[in-house]
C-alpha cells in the first residue's frame, strides 16, 4: 500500500473530521447561498470555516469552464437507477472539499441536476435549484471512509471489493438503489437534514473521507473538489451519488470514466502502487455500468481534471 494512503488512514476520526471538514446544516447554507452552491456566507464561526473549505475549493474551476463542458456532455437524458451499495450511510455533511486528507489525484466534480419534463438540449431550461447532491467513493487505495477495517481484510489489505462473511460487497446491478440491495443494512434508516429513510450500512470506523452534500445553485450545478477514485475487486471506477429533494431521495446513482482516462491516472502515484486492475472489472464487464453515468472529463493545467455529468431526473 502506498505509504501516504497508509498514514492518512491512520489519522483520521470523525470527531477530526468534523472539526476540519467545515459542516453546516442545510438549512443555514440554503438561507446564505448566494447563487453559487460553494460559496454561502453566514455570522457562525462553524459555517466561516465552511466558507474557507469548500467556497474556495469550489471555486478552484471556474463557472465558465463548469458550464461549457456540462455543454459537452449529454444533456436531457434520464439517469439510471442503480444501487446505492453497501458502503453507504448519512454522513449528513454539507461541504464542497470532501478530500479531508486523502492522497491522490485532484479531481473537480460538477454536477448538473435536470428535470427531464422541462429540459432543452442548451441546458436553459429545467435546471433544478436547491436540490441537494451528495456524492462518496473510495480512497486512491480502493477503501471507503466508514468501513476501513472490512474493505481492507476482505481485500488482502489493499482494497474494497471482495464481500466479507456478512455481504459487504456491491449488491447485483438489479437491487432496489434507494435501499441497497438489503445487504449489509444496519436496519436503521437516515434521518439528517438532507435525507430521510434511506436504509444505511454498520459503519465499522468513524471516517466520513470522501463524503459529502451539496445545494444545486440557480444553474441547478453542485461542485465537489475530491480525489480521483481508485478501484477496487469485482468493480469498474465509479462515485456513487444521490439526489435530494425535500429529504426524499429522487436519484440513486453511479457515474463513470473512461478506460483510456482511468489507464493515465492509474499509472501515477498513489494510484501506481495498488496494482492488479488488468485482472479484474472493467467498464465493458462491469454488471452495474451503464453510459448514461459516464462522466465528460478534461485535464487542468495544474494536472488535476474537471468531470461533469448532466443529471436528469423526474422532478
Amino acid at each position: 500500500m502506498n505509504k501516504d494512503i497508509e498514514a492518512s488512514r491512520l489519522r483520521v476520526s470523525r470527531r477530526r473530521a468534523l472539526a476540519l471538514g467545515g459542516t453546516i446544516s442545510l438549512g443555514g447554507l440554503i438561507a446564505a447561498c448566494s447563487g453559487n452552491s460553494g460559496t454561502a456566507t453566514t455570522t457562525s464561526a462553524a459555517a466561516a470555516s465552511a466558507t474557507t473549505t469548500s467556497g474556495a475549493s469550489a471555486a478552484a474551476t471556474s463557472g465558465d469552464a463548469v458550464t461549457a463542458l456540462l455543454a459537452k456532455a449529454p444533456q436531457c437524458v434520464m439517469s439510471k437507477e442503480e444501487t446505492q451499495g453497501p458502503y453507504w450511510f448519512d454522513v449528513d455533511s454539507i461541504r464542497g472539499d470532501i478530500r479531508e486528507d486523502r492522497p491522490g489525484t485532484t479531481l473537480q466534480v460538477a454536477m448538473r441536476v435536470q428535470d427531464n419534463s422541462q429540459c432543452n438540449v442548451d441546458g436553459s431550461i429545467g435546471a433544478v435549484s436547491n436540490a441537494v447532491v451528495e456524492i462518496w467513493h473510495c480512497d486512491a487505495g480502493g477503501v471507503y471512509s466508514g468501513f476501513e477495517s472490512g474493505s481492507l481484510s476482505a481485500n488482502g489489505g489493499g482494497g474494497g471489493g471482495t464481500p466479507p462473511a456478512g455481504g459487504m460487497g456491491e449488491p447485483p446491478s438489479d437491487a432496489p438503489g434507494g435501499m441497497g440491495g438489503g445487504m449489509g443494512g444496519s436496519g436503521e434508516t437516515s434521518d439528517g437534514s438532507y435525507s430521510v429513510g434511506d436504509t444505511e450500512a454498520t459503519t465499522t470506523d468513524d471516517g466520513t473521507y470522501l463524503r459529502g452534500a451539496q445545494t444545486t445553485d440557480a444553474n441547478g450545478i453542485a461542485q465537489f473538489t475530491t480525489i480521483f477514485p481508485g478501484w477496487y475487486m469485482g468493480r469498474t471506477t465509479h462515485i456513487h451519488v444521490k439526489v435530494h429533494i425535500d429529504k426524499k431521495t429522487v436519484l440513486t446513482s453511479q457515474t463513470f470514466f473512461d478506460e483510456t482516462l482511468l489507464d493515465e491516472v492509474y499509472s501515477q502515484s498513489p494510484y501506481s502502487e495498488h496494482t492488479g486492475r488488468e485482472n479484474n472489472t472493467n467498464n465493458a464487464s462491469d454488471g452495474i455500468y451503464d453510459d448514461t453515468g459516464l462522466m465528460t472529463v478534461e485535464k487542468q493545467s495544474d494536472g488535476s481534471y474537471l468531470a461533469v455529468i448532466n443529471l436528469g431526473i423526474d422532478a
